[in-house]
């Protein structure tokens, strides 16, 4: 998502003010979120991905948080409330699962996707060509984009018991598991 104009308008100091977020809010390693203060943006940039099942409960979220009738697949847009929270969305379907890219100074928001949405879908769903040994290799392009943004925020921050439990939900393979217990951080 690029930092337009029209963003700067959405998330300028007196709206930051308004919605009164700051980049000292505690928030989940996943969904990603950064700070775009360096940016003149008193908002943040947050990045997840979403199943096919999981979009109807995204939908809801924002939808209670922001006056939008609807939000559709393949949809960009920009909100802003009277209260001065904002937000500009953009929803792509990538990797078997629905990539969500978002700016906001919602904290409410922010703080629903960290309550509703606390893992990514595994790599085998993403890549289902890709091998468990690639995991740990050297990753580039769409590989590398996903593994940075969506899973090792998840994954480098998970304890022992909630990979574990990961893996069986998920119903991983014997090779998927060793390989990823293996080699827990495996992000370049």
């Amino acid at each position: 998502m690029h930092v337009t104009s029209d963003a700067a308008l959405l998330f300028s100091q007196e709206r930051a003010d308004q919605a009164m977020l700051c980049d000292c809010a505690p928030f989940s390693p996943y969904p990603k979120k950064i700070f775009l203060g360096g940016k003149g943006l008193f908002a943040y940039h947050a990045t997840m991905m979403i199943s096919d099942n999981e979009f109807e409960q995204f939908r809801e979220l924002v939808e209670a948080h922001f006056d939008l009738k609807t939000i559709s697949p393949e949809q960009e847009v920009s909100l802003r409330n009277s209260d001065g929270t904002a937000l500009k969305l953009s929803i792509r379907q990538e990797f078997n699962g629905w990539v969500i890219e978002m700016i906001t100074n919602s904290k409410a928001l922010l703080d629903g996707l960290d309550a509703s949405f606390k893992m990514p879908p595994p790599p085998w769903t993403a890549f289902p060509k890709m091998e468990p040994i690639e995991a740990v290799m050297s990753k580039q392009g769409s590989l590398e984009y996903w593994w940075n943004w969506f899973w090792s925020p998840f994954w480098d921050h998970a304890d022992s018991e909630t990979r574990k439990s990961y893996l069986r939900d998920h119903k991983a393979s014997e090779e998927w598991a060793e390989c990823l217990i293996e080699h827990p951080t495996s992000a370049d």
